[in-house]
Protein backbone atom coordinates (compact mmCIF):
# COMPACT_ATOMS: atom_id res chain seq x y z
CA UNK A 1 0.00 0.00 0.00
CA UNK A 2 2.83 2.36 0.87
CA UNK A 3 4.41 1.71 -2.51
CA UNK A 4 1.14 2.54 -4.29
CA UNK A 5 0.80 5.76 -2.29
CA UNK A 6 4.35 6.76 -3.21
CA UNK A 7 3.67 6.04 -6.88
CA UNK A 8 0.47 8.11 -6.77
CA UNK A 9 2.30 10.95 -5.01
CA UNK A 10 5.10 10.83 -7.59
CA UNK A 11 2.58 10.95 -10.45
CA UNK A 12 0.83 13.88 -8.79
CA UNK A 13 4.12 15.75 -8.39
CA UNK A 14 5.09 15.12 -12.02
CA UNK A 15 1.70 16.35 -13.25
CA UNK A 16 1.90 19.43 -11.02
CA UNK A 17 5.40 20.33 -12.25
CA UNK A 18 4.42 19.62 -15.85
CA UNK A 19 1.31 21.81 -15.66
CA UNK A 20 3.32 24.62 -14.06
CA UNK A 21 5.94 24.27 -16.81
CA UNK A 22 3.13 24.36 -19.37
CA UNK A 23 2.32 27.94 -18.45
CA UNK A 24 5.23 29.26 -20.46
CA UNK A 25 4.09 31.28 -23.53
CA UNK A 26 3.29 29.68 -26.85
CA UNK A 27 5.09 31.04 -29.92
CA UNK A 28 3.12 31.89 -33.06
CA UNK A 29 5.01 31.46 -36.33
CA UNK A 30 4.84 33.58 -39.48
CA UNK A 31 1.53 33.01 -41.26
CA UNK A 32 0.16 33.38 -44.77
CA UNK A 33 -3.22 35.01 -45.24
CA UNK A 34 -6.13 32.62 -44.83
CA UNK A 35 -7.87 31.55 -48.02
CA UNK A 36 -11.38 32.61 -48.97
CA UNK A 37 -14.36 30.29 -49.36
CA UNK A 38 -16.95 32.02 -51.52
CA UNK A 39 -16.52 34.52 -54.32
CA UNK A 40 -18.32 36.55 -55.58
CA UNK A 41 -19.94 37.72 -52.36
CA UNK A 42 -21.33 41.16 -51.37
CA UNK A 43 -18.63 43.77 -50.94
CA UNK A 44 -16.69 46.58 -52.63
CA UNK A 45 -13.47 46.87 -54.57
CA UNK A 46 -11.82 47.16 -57.96
CA UNK A 47 -11.84 44.67 -60.81
CA UNK A 48 -9.11 44.91 -63.43
CA UNK A 49 -9.78 43.15 -66.72
CA UNK A 50 -7.28 41.34 -68.92
CA UNK A 51 -7.65 44.30 -71.31
CA UNK A 52 -6.26 46.61 -68.61
CA UNK A 53 -9.52 48.38 -67.84
CA UNK A 54 -10.24 48.87 -64.12
CA UNK A 55 -13.78 49.20 -62.74
CA UNK A 56 -14.50 50.33 -59.18
CA UNK A 57 -17.77 49.12 -57.76
CA UNK A 58 -19.44 46.42 -55.71
CA UNK A 59 -21.24 43.11 -55.61
CA UNK A 60 -24.63 43.86 -54.10
CA UNK A 61 -26.64 41.58 -51.89
CA UNK A 62 -28.69 39.16 -53.96
CA UNK A 63 -27.77 37.90 -57.41
CA UNK A 64 -24.01 38.23 -57.93
CA UNK A 65 -23.70 35.78 -60.85
CA UNK A 66 -26.17 35.45 -63.71
CA UNK A 67 -25.51 32.66 -66.16
CA UNK A 68 -21.70 32.78 -66.37
CA UNK A 69 -21.25 36.52 -65.75
CA UNK A 70 -20.52 38.51 -62.62
CA UNK A 71 -23.06 41.23 -61.81
CA UNK A 72 -20.70 44.09 -60.89
CA UNK A 73 -22.34 47.41 -60.02
CA UNK A 74 -19.81 50.05 -61.05
CA UNK A 75 -19.33 53.43 -59.42
CA UNK A 76 -20.06 54.79 -62.91
CA UNK A 77 -23.71 53.78 -62.43
CA UNK A 78 -23.57 50.86 -64.87
CA UNK A 79 -24.20 47.18 -64.25
CA UNK A 80 -21.17 45.45 -65.74
CA UNK A 81 -21.59 41.87 -66.97
CA UNK A 82 -18.13 40.37 -66.47
CA UNK A 83 -16.89 36.92 -67.42
CA UNK A 84 -14.41 35.42 -64.98
CA UNK A 85 -12.01 34.51 -67.82
CA UNK A 86 -11.74 38.23 -68.66
CA UNK A 87 -10.63 39.19 -65.13
CA UNK A 88 -6.95 39.80 -64.42
CA UNK A 89 -7.07 41.09 -60.84
CA UNK A 90 -9.52 41.82 -58.04
CA UNK A 91 -8.86 43.86 -54.90
CA UNK A 92 -11.90 43.33 -52.74
CA UNK A 93 -13.22 44.15 -49.27
CA UNK A 94 -16.07 41.74 -48.45
CA UNK A 95 -19.12 42.86 -46.54
CA UNK A 96 -18.39 41.17 -43.21
CA UNK A 97 -22.09 40.48 -42.63
CA UNK A 98 -21.81 37.71 -45.22
CA UNK A 99 -18.51 36.06 -44.30
CA UNK A 100 -16.76 34.57 -41.29
CA UNK A 101 -15.34 37.55 -39.38
CA UNK A 102 -12.06 35.71 -38.72
CA UNK A 103 -11.37 34.71 -42.32
CA UNK A 104 -9.60 37.91 -43.38
CA UNK A 105 -6.97 38.04 -40.66
CA UNK A 106 -7.32 34.94 -38.48
CA UNK A 107 -5.28 35.97 -35.47
CA UNK A 108 -7.37 34.36 -32.74
CA UNK A 109 -5.56 31.33 -31.33
CA UNK A 110 -6.17 29.38 -28.13
CA UNK A 111 -3.66 26.80 -26.95
CA UNK A 112 -4.59 24.49 -24.11
CA UNK A 113 -7.06 26.99 -22.70
CA UNK A 114 -4.57 29.83 -22.69
CA UNK A 115 -5.71 33.28 -23.72
CA UNK A 116 -4.27 34.98 -26.80
CA UNK A 117 -2.32 37.33 -24.51
CA UNK A 118 -0.10 34.36 -23.60
CA UNK A 119 0.98 33.92 -27.21
CA UNK A 120 4.14 35.58 -28.47
CA UNK A 121 5.40 36.13 -31.99
CA UNK A 122 8.32 33.97 -33.02
CA UNK A 123 11.60 35.79 -32.65
CA UNK A 124 13.53 35.17 -35.87
CA UNK A 125 17.27 35.15 -35.09
CA UNK A 126 18.22 36.97 -38.27
CA UNK A 127 19.11 40.57 -38.96
CA UNK A 128 15.71 41.46 -40.43
CA UNK A 129 12.46 43.14 -39.31
CA UNK A 130 10.40 40.77 -37.18
CA UNK A 131 7.02 39.53 -38.39
CA UNK A 132 5.25 41.24 -35.47
CA UNK A 133 6.08 44.53 -37.24
CA UNK A 134 3.94 43.42 -40.18
CA UNK A 135 0.55 45.14 -40.40
CA UNK A 136 -1.74 42.17 -40.98
CA UNK A 137 -4.83 44.33 -40.64
CA UNK A 138 -3.66 46.41 -43.58
CA UNK A 139 -2.33 43.70 -45.89
CA UNK A 140 -4.40 40.62 -45.05
CA UNK A 141 -7.85 42.15 -44.71
CA UNK A 142 -8.38 42.93 -48.43
CA UNK A 143 -8.93 39.90 -50.62
CA UNK A 144 -6.61 39.95 -53.64
CA UNK A 145 -7.31 37.64 -56.56
CA UNK A 146 -4.91 37.51 -59.50
CA UNK A 147 -4.86 35.51 -62.71
CA UNK A 148 -1.98 33.08 -62.47
CA UNK A 149 -0.44 31.20 -65.39
CA UNK A 150 -0.15 27.54 -64.38
CA UNK A 151 1.27 26.12 -67.63
CA UNK A 152 2.31 27.08 -71.15
CA UNK A 153 2.00 24.59 -74.01
CA UNK A 154 4.70 24.06 -76.64
CA UNK A 155 2.59 26.18 -78.99
CA UNK A 156 2.53 29.02 -76.48
CA UNK A 157 -1.04 28.57 -75.22
CA UNK A 158 -1.39 29.63 -71.59
CA UNK A 159 -3.54 27.92 -68.98
CA UNK A 160 -4.44 30.21 -66.10
CA UNK A 161 -6.96 30.80 -63.34
CA UNK A 162 -7.81 33.30 -60.63
CA UNK A 163 -6.16 32.52 -57.30
CA UNK A 164 -5.91 34.09 -53.86
CA UNK A 165 -2.66 35.91 -53.05
CA UNK A 166 -1.65 34.80 -49.54
CA UNK A 167 1.62 36.63 -48.88
CA UNK A 168 0.27 40.14 -49.37
CA UNK A 169 2.80 42.72 -48.20
CA UNK A 170 5.94 40.57 -48.50
CA UNK A 171 5.63 39.57 -52.14
CA UNK A 172 8.28 41.74 -53.79
CA UNK A 173 10.21 38.72 -55.19
CA UNK A 174 7.76 35.81 -54.92
CA UNK A 175 3.98 35.79 -54.98
CA UNK A 176 2.34 32.82 -53.31
CA UNK A 177 -1.17 31.75 -54.35
CA UNK A 178 -3.81 29.19 -53.43
CA UNK A 179 -7.14 28.27 -54.98
CA UNK A 180 -10.35 29.73 -53.62
CA UNK A 181 -11.62 27.62 -50.75
CA UNK A 182 -8.27 26.03 -49.94
CA UNK A 183 -7.72 25.59 -46.21
CA UNK A 184 -4.56 25.81 -44.15
CA UNK A 185 -3.20 23.01 -41.97
CA UNK A 186 -2.53 23.88 -38.34
CA UNK A 187 0.24 22.63 -36.09
CA UNK A 188 0.83 22.96 -32.35
CA UNK A 189 -2.74 24.05 -31.65
CA UNK A 190 -5.25 22.55 -29.27
CA UNK A 191 -5.05 20.89 -25.87
CA UNK A 192 -3.11 17.63 -26.01
CA UNK A 193 -0.71 15.52 -23.99
CA UNK A 194 2.32 17.34 -25.40
CA UNK A 195 0.99 20.78 -24.38
CA UNK A 196 0.08 19.39 -20.94
CA UNK A 197 3.50 17.87 -20.30
CA UNK A 198 5.77 20.37 -22.00
CA UNK A 199 3.72 23.49 -22.71
CA UNK A 200 4.81 26.31 -24.94
CA UNK A 201 6.17 25.23 -28.28
CA UNK A 202 5.39 26.65 -31.68
CA UNK A 203 2.05 27.06 -33.36
CA UNK A 204 1.11 28.10 -36.87
CA UNK A 205 -0.67 27.46 -40.14
CA UNK A 206 0.55 26.52 -43.61
CA UNK A 207 -0.83 25.33 -46.94
CA UNK A 208 -0.05 21.79 -48.04
CA UNK A 209 0.23 23.02 -51.63
CA UNK A 210 0.51 26.40 -53.31
CA UNK A 211 1.60 28.11 -56.51
CA UNK A 212 4.64 30.37 -56.57
CA UNK A 213 5.31 33.06 -59.15
CA UNK A 214 8.74 34.66 -59.25
CA UNK A 215 8.93 38.26 -60.36
CA UNK A 216 9.50 38.36 -64.11
CA UNK A 217 8.81 34.64 -64.65
CA UNK A 218 6.33 33.69 -67.42
CA UNK A 219 4.51 31.10 -65.31
CA UNK A 220 4.11 29.85 -61.76
CA UNK A 221 5.27 26.58 -60.27
CA UNK A 222 3.39 24.32 -57.88
CA UNK A 223 4.92 23.36 -54.54
CA UNK A 224 3.44 20.44 -52.58
CA UNK A 225 4.16 19.04 -49.17
CA UNK A 226 6.17 15.85 -49.66
CA UNK A 227 4.87 12.62 -48.17
CA UNK A 228 6.29 9.22 -47.38
CA UNK A 229 9.54 8.30 -49.06
CA UNK A 230 10.04 11.70 -50.80
CA UNK A 231 9.84 13.34 -47.36
CA UNK A 232 12.43 10.98 -45.89
CA UNK A 233 14.82 11.80 -48.74
CA UNK A 234 14.36 15.55 -48.28
CA UNK A 235 12.32 16.23 -51.43
CA UNK A 236 11.37 19.75 -50.32
CA UNK A 237 14.37 20.51 -48.12
CA UNK A 238 17.00 19.69 -50.71
CA UNK A 239 15.22 20.43 -53.97
CA UNK A 240 12.34 22.92 -53.99
CA UNK A 241 13.86 24.91 -51.12
CA UNK A 242 17.17 25.21 -52.98
CA UNK A 243 15.47 25.96 -56.31
CA UNK A 244 13.44 28.77 -54.74
CA UNK A 245 15.96 30.49 -52.52
CA UNK A 246 19.56 29.58 -53.40
CA UNK A 247 20.04 32.74 -55.49
CA UNK A 248 20.30 34.64 -52.20
CA UNK A 249 23.39 33.45 -50.23
CA UNK A 250 22.47 35.74 -47.34
CA UNK A 251 19.14 33.95 -46.99
CA UNK A 252 20.64 30.47 -47.41
CA UNK A 253 23.04 31.22 -44.55
CA UNK A 254 20.00 31.47 -42.28
CA UNK A 255 19.05 27.84 -42.99
CA UNK A 256 22.33 26.06 -43.73
CA UNK A 257 21.12 22.67 -42.52
CA UNK A 258 18.48 20.65 -44.28
CA UNK A 259 16.57 19.63 -41.14
CA UNK A 260 15.71 23.29 -40.42
CA UNK A 261 13.91 23.59 -43.75
CA UNK A 262 10.60 22.17 -42.54
CA UNK A 263 7.71 22.49 -44.96
CA UNK A 264 5.43 23.89 -42.24
CA UNK A 265 7.74 26.93 -42.04
CA UNK A 266 7.10 27.98 -45.65
CA UNK A 267 5.45 31.30 -44.65
CA UNK A 268 8.57 32.09 -42.61
CA UNK A 269 10.88 31.25 -45.51
CA UNK A 270 9.10 33.66 -47.85
CA UNK A 271 9.10 36.37 -45.17
CA UNK A 272 12.84 36.02 -44.48
CA UNK A 273 13.71 35.75 -48.18
CA UNK A 274 11.71 38.90 -48.94
CA UNK A 275 13.41 40.86 -46.16
CA UNK A 276 16.89 39.64 -47.09
CA UNK A 277 16.28 40.41 -50.76
CA UNK A 278 15.42 44.03 -49.96
CA UNK A 279 18.97 44.51 -48.70
CA UNK A 280 20.53 43.44 -51.99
Amino acid sequence: MRIMKKIKLLILMVCSVSMAWAQKPTVECVAFRQGFDNFPTPGKGTITLVSGKSIKGEFQQGLTVKMDRWQWHGDDGQLHQIKEKDVQRVVFSPDMKFVDKDIAIHVGISIGGKSSSDIQNKNLPFNIPQFDSFDREKYYKPLILERVVTSISKKGKQNSRLMVLVNNGFDSRYKVYVDLGQKTTSFGQGFNLFSLLFGGGETGNYYKSFWVLKKGAPQSIRIKQPAGIPFLFGAFRNKEFVDLFSDNPDFMACYPKSFKRKFKYTPEFFWVYDQKSKKQ
